[in-house]
């Protein structure tokens, strides 16, 4: 929070940056923003059965997140080649899906 703050009040331009597997090149700086690393942000904080809801943080392996849920009888719909080292956030940023997702949406 105090990086985005020091950036913020100084007018620059912040780029996060996760697991660096996407294609669009949403995480690439493109001139001189300052890049934040997200890989450490990665928790899951809480999971509801009930609802099936998974709280985490961004910097959450994809593949790692399969585990935490299937430790417990659930999925997560999305299966990707980069399930290994993608992170959570990327994936919800750019709409990210794969095989699984058209089954289970």
């Amino acid at each position: 929070a105090a990086v985005l703050g020091h950036c913020n009040s100084r007018n620059l331009a912040v780029v996060p940056q996760g697991g660096n597997t996407g294609l669009v090149g949403g995480s690439v700086p493109v001139w001189d923003e300052v890049v934040v690393s997200t890989s450490r942000l990665n928790q899951v904080l809480s999971f509801d059965e009930d609802s099936g809801v998974v709280v985490c943080e961004a910097g959450v392996i994809l593949e790692n997140l399969e585990t935490y849920l299937s430790d417990r009888g659930f999925t997560v719909p999305l299966d990707l080649g980069a399930k290994g080292s993608c992170q959570i956030g990327g994936n919800v940023a750019s709409n990210a899906g794969g095989l699984r997702l058209v089954r289970w949406g």
